[in-house]
């Protein structure tokens, strides 16, 4: 009885002391200014990396001194031959979407949802991603 009372403690402790703030997020805009939610699938929760929710850093100063990567550069699809290799290896992007999406507004490029216009949503088929109205 004193084991299990003991236990019980130990776990209202550990359940206590963890911090209250959750770092999980469904958009860019639940990880705070600069930051981007990083999610394996549409539906999942995500992870915020940057930004004023993540986890802190441990040194700063290397972070402020790291050159900026632009994030206004336009996302381009693959073209020539390595477009050719990649379409008969992992198949026609634009084939699958057409496939198995029939009749939704495709529209440009896209690495995630955040790349794409309000009403879109990033639709990775084969090798690229494509924003598509669903």
């Amino acid at each position: 009885m004193k084991l299990t009372l003991a236990c019980l403690r130990l776990c209202a402790v550990l359940l206590l002391s963890t911090p209250l703030v959750s770092l999980a997020c469904d958009t860019d805009a639940d990880c705070g200014t600069g930051g981007t939610c990083i999610k394996r699938e549409k539906r999942a929760r995500g992870v915020c990396y940057g930004g004023s929710r993540s986890a802190p850093r441990a040194d700063p100063a290397a972070e402020q001194a790291a050159p900026d990567i632009a994030p206004d550069v336009p996302l381009q699809p693959v073209t020539g031959q390595r477009r050719e290799n990649a379409k008969a290896w992992l198949g026609d992007p634009d084939q699958m979407i057409k496939e198995n999406l029939p009749g939704k507004e495709v529209g440009g490029a896209c690495m995630v949802t955040a790349d794409c216009p309000a009403g879109f949503d990033c639709v990775i088929a084969g090798f690229e991603g494509h924003c598509v109205k669903l």
